[in-house]
């Protein structure tokens, strides 16, 4: 991919994949908290499964995502992975780096938000045993 308009097209697709999945990972979580508060085993099996599922559409995403990167040619890669972290400035004219910095600043939110519902809802179902214990 030489085009860095058809380079950056690409990559804002892949990141608004991403965070389509990632918001949707945050729903399944919210909702299995809610299954878990009314004891409701089915359901949150059931939940836990989609979540895995949209889980790993997000893992093929950034897998995806890497290789378009890979292709790039060095200064651009920089540019794209600075934008990536939601960091870098990009240019007035360019769409879609703008789009790229916002869409991976939401999509670290979301995780951000994600990953604390889940620490919540982990210490409430294991207690001590709870995977997030081993961080503190």
């Amino acid at each position: 991919m030489t085009d860095r308009k058809e380079l950056l097209s690409e990559v804002l697709k892949r990141v608004q994949q991403n965070y389509k999945h990632m918001v949707e990972i945050e729903r399944l979580t919210k909702e299995l908290g809610d299954a878990c508060s009314r004891n409701d085993n089915e359901s949150a099996q059931m939940l836990l499964k989609m979540r895995g599922e949209e889980m790993e559409k997000a893992s093929e995403v950034k897998e995806e995502l890497q290789l378009i990167l890979q292709a790039a040619e060095d200064g651009q890669k920089k540019e794209m992975e600075s934008w990536l972290k939601g960091e870098g400035a990009a240019s007035s004219d360019e769409f879609e780096g703008r789009k790229i910095r916002e869409l991976s600043g939401q999509t670290a939110q979301v995780l951000k938000r994600t990953i604390e519902l889940d620490r919540v809802i982990s210490s409430r179902m294991a207690g001590k045993d709870s995977y997030y214990q081993s961080f503190r």
